[in-house]
């Protein structure tokens, strides 16, 4: 019973040390059983980490990840086309990725590699105003 509790007592003080150590990070969300590979997934996500990092000035670590589906877009401007911008209107395969900072979530448009568009954003928590 001794042995029993020692070793109990010594996982729970590794496992807090270890906890006092680990450092916020920005993580992709669990990776689905369909489409791209694993690396496919995570070049595409660090993509659109490291756009919104750029754009909103947040340290790439305080960026969270909410989603990331496998889509594929109608067209080369993954779906996000631009005013005054051609697209090639050809299937592509990618990524919907949902990354949140501060009080917003920003919709992210990938290929299946280091092309992303930031394609909208919406305040988190806020309510319209009734008119």
């Amino acid at each position: 019973m001794k042995r029993v509790a020692l070793v109990a007592f010594a996982i729970v003080v590794l496992g807090g040390a270890a906890a006092c150590g680990l450092r916020r990070t920005s993580n992709a969300p669990p990776p689905s059983t369909q489409g791209g590979d694993s690396k496919t997934r995570e070049e595409a996500f660090r993509a659109a980490v490291k756009d919104l990092a750029k754009k909103t000035g947040a340290p790439e670590r305080d960026i969270a990840g909410v989603s990331q589906e496998d889509y594929t877009w109608p067209d080369s401007c993954l779906g996000c086309t631009k005013t005054g911008e051609s697209c090639a209107q050809v299937l592509t395969p990618g990524y919907k990725i949902i990354l949140r900072v501060r009080d917003a979530t920003y919709e992210y448009h990938t290929n299946r590699g280091d092309r992303a568009r930031l394609c909208g954003q919406a305040m988190v928590g806020l309510s319209p105003t009734p008119y």
